[in-house]
């Protein structure tokens, strides 16, 4: 399943990301985004590689 993570650095959003860690292959990450806290987007980034 892929999946799109709007607000990927707040609580809601790295709980999300949390749980596609854990179910990995099942889900794949194809696009995050972020509001403020880019040091932690980047993160985000290498970890998941999204498409968009």
């Amino acid at each position: 399943m892929r999946v799109a993570v709007l607000g990927s650095t707040g609580s809601i959003g790295r709980q999300s990301l949390e749980v596609v860690r854990n179910l990995r292959p099942r889900f794949e990450v194809i696009a995050l985004a972020a509001g403020s806290n880019l040091e932690l987007l980047a993160e985000q980034v290498r970890e998941f590689q999204p498409t968009v």
